[in-house]
Order: C-alpha cells, then sequence, then structure tokens
C-alpha cells in the first residue's frame, strides 16, 4: 500500500514536471523540498522522492544555489507515455484521435503521428510561418494510408499461421483475391484508382511514402534522385491526390464558351427581320 502510494507521488510529480521545469526551494525541513512552477502554484515534495526520480533517470537537477530547478528527461517523458498507454510500445506513439469521411460518414480512428512520415512534414512553416503541407493535402495522404491498410496490401512480415491456409491443398485452391473481405476489396479498389488518377510517377511516390512510411532519404536514395527532390514530388503528388478525392464541379457546356471578343465601347448590331 505504501508502495502504491508512493508510485502516485512520483506520477504526480512527473506530470507536473512534463508541462514545465521547476525551481527547487528549501523548506525549514531538509526532508522536504519545494517545487515552485513559475507564473503557477508551488507543490511540496519529500527530498526522497525527488532523489528517487533522479537515480532512476526520470528527472534531473539543472543549477545551483537559487537556480536549481527539477526537469523531467527524456526517460521520464517515456515513462508517462509508457504509463498512460499501459503498454511498453506506448513510449514510442503520438497517437491521436481524429475524424475521417468515408462513403459520406464520419469515424473516428486513431493515427500515431510517430509512424507517418508525413506528420513531421505537416509540422514544417515556410518563411512566412505558413504550414507546407496544407490539411487537405495531408488529409488526402492519410486517407489513401487508411484504404492502404484496409485492403491488407501491406506486405507480411511474419509466418502466417493460419490453419486454412497452411494446410488447404494448392491444387483448386481459390486465389487471394476470393479470399478478401468487401471491404477489402474496396479498399483495393479505392486505392488503385488513386494510383491510376495521379500517374505512375507521382503514384509510386505516394506508395513508398504514404503507405510503405518510408522516409524521404530513402526514396530518394532508392529511386537515384537528387537530394531534397522528393519533398517536392511528394508535395505534388498530394495535391493531385487531393484533386482526386476531391474533383471541382463540372461547368455547364455553354460555361466554357466565349460568345464574343469585343474591344471597350463595343456594342453589338441589331438584325430586325
Amino acid at each position: 500500500m505504501a508502495e502504491d502510494k508512493r508510485a502516485k507521488r512520483l506520477q504526480r510529480y512527473m506530470r507536473l514536471l512534463a508541462r514545465s521545469p521547476a525551481l527547487l526551494r528549501e523548506t525549514a525541513s531538509p526532508a522536504t523540498m519545494l517545487l515552485e512552477f513559475p507564473g503557477e502554484r508551488s507543490v511540496r515534495c519529500a527530498s526522497g522522492d525527488l532523489d528517487a526520480l533522479c537515480r532512476d533517470g526520470l528527472a534531473a537537477v539543472d543549477g545551483e544555489d537559487a537556480s536549481r530547478k527539477a526537469v523531467l528527461t527524456r526517460e521520464g517523458r517515456a515513462a508517462l507515455r509508457r504509463a498512460a498507454s499501459g503498454d511498453f510500445a506506448g513510449q514510442h506513439r503520438r497517437a491521436r484521435r481524429v475524424g475521417l469521411r468515408e462513403d459520406g460518414r464520419e469515424q473516428q480512428v486513431i493515427v500515431n503521428d510517430a509512424e507517418s512520415p508525413l506528420a513531421a512534414l505537416a509540422r514544417l512553416r515556410d518563411a512566412e510561418g505558413v504550414a507546407w503541407l496544407s490539411r487537405r493535402n495531408l488529409a488526402s495522404g492519410e486517407r489513401l494510408r487508411a484504404d492502404f491498410e484496409r485492403a491488407m496490401l501491406q506486405p507480411r512480415v511474419t509466418a502466417s499461421w493460419d490453419f486454412s491456409r497452411t494446410a488447404a491443398p494448392q491444387k483448386g485452391a481459390r486465389n487471394a483475391v476470393a479470399d478478401l473481405s468487401d471491404t477489402a476489396v474496396a479498399a483495393r479498389d479505392r486505392v488503385n484508382a488513386a494510383i491510376d488518377a495521379v500517374g505512375p510517377e507521382l503514384g509510386g511516390t505516394l506508395l513508398d511514402i504514404c503507405c510503405f512510411l518510408k522516409g524521404l532519404e530513402q526514396v530518394e536514395r532508392e529511386r537515384g534522385w537528387p537530394r531534397r527532390s522528393a519533398k517536392l514530388m511528394l508535395k505534388t503528388a498530394l495535391a493531385a491526390l487531393d484533386r482526386h478525392y476531391h474533383p471541382e464541379p463540372k461547368r455547364g457546356r455553354h460555361a466554357r464558351r466565349i460568345l464574343q471578343w469585343g474591344a471597350e465601347g463595343f456594342r453589338p448590331t441589331m438584325s430586325g427581320k
């Protein structure tokens, strides 16, 4: 019971330090320290608890005398993410919930920003502070990736222990498409339609980065492209993909016709009958 209470205290200190570092102030008791968060409140902390955080590498004390402050380390932030997710892999995720519209229906999906190369590019800003990737381009790339996952096109990296697959005779066996669900087949058709719409050159770039999650440098190295060229190719491909997902409404036949050219002051002649 005492260990559980101490673990909860340490978690509380770590959550506070994750928001901002705290100045260390001494109190009348050497066994108690004061964590002073500038502009906020001060929290009393047992010296033994702070020593335990530093000993485990979860926190560190920087500075000397009046400028001493406690900061949360990278290991401490990873421990917080691990505790919040409930598993070890959770410390490497940056999960968020986003809305995805498909066939006129809105559904909530969880996106791991640490996995998608598009998320890192979406955080970039140009010289004027404008996002390098627009929201629509980012959403289009994530939509292609979602269809790619639903279509089960990701290559298998482990052995399949499905008895129905391993024990089925080869002669007369159904083909792979027949074993796919209707959802996977529909997703595969959407992926094929998107790649056909943007063309093979741009489509290959989208597959490498959005679906196979390859980095820009890896794509440039594999395709023999100059440095930083994959970044521009990706942006062009995402713009074409966005036009495929959000086509402009077609105009009427007469809307594109030029009926008459005339200089300023031109007046048509009216012929009477």
